[in-house]
C-alpha cells in the first residue's frame, strides 16, 4: 500500500491544475482550480465574492479530480472527496503565493483573497486502463 500511497502523492504533486466540485441548489459544479499540497491536504486561493465560497459556507463536502491528461490513455488519476473550510490568513497566503496571481489579484494584500483548505476524508487513485479503484490510507 505504500507504494500506491507514494503514487497518488506523486500525482498530486505533478498536477497542480485539477476540478473542485462543490454543490450549489442541491446540483454539483465543477471549477478548474489551482492546488497546493502538504501530503493529501490541499490549498488553493481564490476569491472570497466567487460563487464557490457561497456553496462551501452552506455545504463544505468537495470532490476533486487530478491527473488525467486528455488524451492520454493507461494514466493513473486522483480522486479526493474532503471538507473545505475558508481562511484569510495572511501567512498562508504568502506562502501560496506566486506572481501570476497579480493578474486575479491587487496583490498580496487583496482584501478579496482566501485559502481554501481542503481536508481529504477519502482519497483514491484510478486508472484509465482498468477499473482498479485505491483506497490510500490517510493515516
Amino acid at each position: 500500500m505504500a507504494d500506491e500511497r507514494d503514487k497518488a502523492l506523486k500525482i498530486i504533486e505533478k498536477n497542480k491544475v485539477g476540478t473542485m466540485s462543490t454543490v450549489s441548489d442541491d446540483k454539483p459544479v465543477s471549477r478548474y482550480m489551482t492546488f497546493f499540497n502538504e501530503g493529501f491536504i490541499l490549498h488553493t486561493i481564490t476569491d472570497k465574492r466567487t460563487h464557490k465560497v457561497d456553496d462551501l459556507e452552506k455545504n463544505p463536502h468537495v470532490f476533486i479530480l487530478l491527473g488525467y491528461d486528455t488524451g492520454l490513455l493507461n494514466k493513473n488519476y486522483v480522486e479526493i472527496a474532503g471538507q473545505a473550510t475558508i481562511t484569510e490568513d495572511q501567512s498562508l497566503i504568502e506562502h501560496l503565493w506566486s506572481p501570476y496571481m497579480n493578474l486575479i489579484f491587487d496583490g498580496k494584500d487583496d482584501p478579496n483573497i482566501v485559502v481554501l483548505k481542503i481536508q481529504p476524508d477519502t482519497v483514491t487513485l484510478r486508472g484509465t486502463k482498468d477499473t482498479e479503484v485505491i483506497s490510500i490510507d490517510l493515516n
